[in-house]
């Protein structure tokens, strides 16, 4: 199979991403589960799907009636999130189990987006686009645009090109010398976990020197948000991010200097020490500068479809204090609970204790920090099922594996992403294949295990979700559903394709105490424990790496070259945080910062979970900190396991 993209599509105009054009691969790939199977005394058995949902469903009727539906729950990984029949099914099932234990994957990576979207904008979903082109002074935190989108499904093919076109405008802030930071005019390299100080340090800079006027600020709100950021100075900046005075003042400086600056930070912020308020403080810093939702900064991009209106429909929140997870009692972000608090959920008794788990398109052996822990939780589950196109780590604990149908099996409509893209489109993508052996859409599992566990869901089991994609662009769309299903490349929504915030006459809030009260605690680091170890940075995934689906490279650690002669000069070396150890092999590395460590995630071959722990987790969203931990680094035995 050849895939390739479309030059004519109006989004894309010829670009893809590299993983989706190898994909022809892993659809054809000989060792897809093809079959639904049951763990037996023995071993595994392929089954038929009567047999499969039959015996799963009794199992969780037995597991409901003897704990109760909060014994049961689910995790929805990177692939669901993809999948409009995941994402509805997904809510079929929990209705009919009677739970609202979701786990996913989005409160391991960016959860803190959403949090402060709703906080600050009203709306978790809002999404910006950075306009680099438009841009006088880019400055980008934590985010490598050029080895991989910065933002959330932003799918602007132009990005690259205008970024490339912006070396002389471009600062970069990484420990790392990224692809991005290669290429910028100034590279700073602060260290791992400093950016919340930095970016409260800049907006006070601006806050003092030009304080803003713009219709959607308001001036006891900015009087309350320069009250928040008070304490950090430039000395403190300095001190903590390791940066020269001269160049975090220098920095402040350009960025008031510049008339339409722009700056953006991304996952390398978010897997921060202090996560959301370090991308509450990005847009704070970029509502003061000027440039909300305004040519040459953050693009608010209305959607081909009214997703804020979906939102309250459907009910989930940006954050919902109503809905906790078990352990550490943390507010789910979208309807799902902190994923980090799974394995305790799994292996602390006690009334609600999570005894069976469906993962859906996940791999949460892998995913959660602290893996020990989580293989120990997942192998001591009464059930675990797991929807795939592949066995993997999660599946050697459980005892159903269902086949899913992949995204060229399967006829989809991806209306929550249609306001994720920097144009307004929505499209029908129909199946191009027939699903091999007897893999199904992820909404005929689902539904089929909702029927197993409720008569009454079988109603669900009757409409396929591009109906109900039908009815929402019917009623939240520019175009109707028939002109969408006879456009082959979907349908750009007419209008003006930005400006969306301001149109709406709303104010954007800053001061959101909670947030105020959370960067009230950051303290200084204790200049004993700034200078113990390494710190870990993990928010690089290798170029060309699907998940658990397509592995590129073995991952390495790398070191600066000084810090590898200190340990050595190994080959291999011991990494030990708070969450376990891992043996890696290691390579030097002149464009980092002195005392980090990189270990690139998404691949179990070199899992940088093995390090992280559960200590520390995000008040907000519970997601784990990964970017800034403290950990120590050793040379390793050759042999050592």
């Amino acid at each position: 199979m050849s895939l390739a993209p479309d030059p004519l599509h109006p989004v894309s105009r010829g670009y893809a991403c590299r993983k989706g054009t190898h994909f022809g691969a892993v659809h054809a790939h000989p060792d897809r589960v093809l079959r639904p199977r049951l763990r037996r005394i023995g071993g595994w058995e392929d089954v038929g799907w009567d047999e499969a949902l039959g015996d799963i469903g009794a199992r969780l009727r037995a597991i409901r009636a003897a704990h109760g539906p909060a014994a049961i729950g689910l995790y929805l990984g990177n692939a669901a999130g993809h999948s409009l029949g995941a994402i509805l099914g997904a809510q079929v099932l929990q209705r009919a189990i009677g739970t609202t234990k979701a786990y996913s994957c989005l409160t391991l990576d960016n959860s803190g987006m959403f949090v402060v979207l709703e906080a600050c904008v009203g709306d978790p979903m809002a999404t910006f686009v950075a306009d680099y082109a438009g841009s006088d002074h880019i400055v980008l935190v934590g985010t490598d645009p050029l080895s991989s989108q910065p933002s959330q499904a932003q799918s602007n093919p132009a990005g690259v090109r205008e970024l490339l076109a912006a070396r002389e405008r471009l600062t970069v802030l990484d420990p790392r010398a990224s692809a991005t930071a290669r290429h910028a005019r100034r590279h700073l390299r602060p260290r791992p976990g400093s950016d919340v100080v930095l970016l409260a340090f800049l907006v006070r800079a601006v806050l003092a020197r030009r304080p803003p006027v713009d219709v959607l600020l308001d001036a006891s709100d900015l009087a309350s948000l320069a009250a928040a950021v008070a304490p950090f100075d430039e000395v403190r900046a300095s001190r903590e991010t390791g940066l020269p005075l001269g160049a975090v003042n220098g920095l402040a400086d350009e960025l008031l200097a510049a008339d339409r600056p722009l700056v953006w930070s991304g996952l390398g912020v978010l897997l921060g020490p202090h996560g959301t308020l370090g991308y509450w403080l990005t847009l704070a810093l970029q509502a003061v500068l000027g440039g909300l939702d305004r040519a040459g900064g953050w693009l608010r991009q209305r959607g081909a479809v009214d997703l804020a209106s979906v939102f309250r429909w459907i009910g989930p929140k940006g954050s919902d204090p109503a809905l906790r997870s078990r352990i550490g009692g943390f507010p789910a972000v979208l309807g799902t609970l902190a994923a980090a608090t799974l394995a305790d959920d799994a292996l602390t008794p006690g009334d609600g204790q999570l005894r069976a788990l469906i993962v859906v398109g996940g791999n949460p052996a892998v995913s959660l920090p602290d893996t020990d822990r989580a293989a120990k939780a997942l192998a001591g589950l009464d059930l675990l099922v797991t929807l795939d196109l592949f066995a993997n780590a999660t599946s050697e604990h459980a005892h159903a594996i269902l086949p899913a149908a992949n995204w060229l099996e399967r006829t989809d409509v991806q209306v929550h992403m249609a306001s994720q893209r920097r144009i307004p489109h929505l499209q029908v993508a129909p199946a191009v294949v027939a699903p091999r052996g007897e893999a199904r859409e992820d909404w005929t599992i689902l539904t089929g295990l909702a029927a197993a566990c409720s008569p009454l869901a079988r109603l669900a089991s009757w409409v396929h979700p591009t109906t109900i994609a039908a009815a929402a662009v019917s009623a939240l769309a520019p175009f109707s559903w028939r002109a969408l299903q006879e456009a082959p490349r979907g349908l750009v929504a007419p209008g003006e394709v930005v400006g969306a915030l301001r149109a709406t006459g709303a104010r954007v809030r800053l001061a959101v105490p909670a947030f105020v009260e959370a960067l009230a605690a950051v303290h200084p680091e204790p200049p004993s424990e700034s200078a113990a170890g390494f710190r870990l940075v993990t928010s690089v995934r290798p170029i060309g790496a699907l998940n658990t689906w397509i592995r590129g490279e073995v991952p390495v650690a790398t070191l600066h070259p000084l810090d590898l002669a200190a340990v050595g000069t190994p080959a291999r070396i011991r990494v030990t945080g708070p969450g376990g150890r891992l043996l890696v092999d290691v390579r030097a590395d002149p464009g980092l910062e002195r005392g980090t460590v990189v270990l690139p995630f998404g691949d179990a071959r070199a899992n940088p979970n093995r390090v992280i722990g559960v200590g520390r987790l995000d008040p907000f969203t519970g997601q784990p900190q990964s970017n800034g931990v403290a950990v120590t680094v050793e040379a390793a035995g050759i042999d050592e396991r």
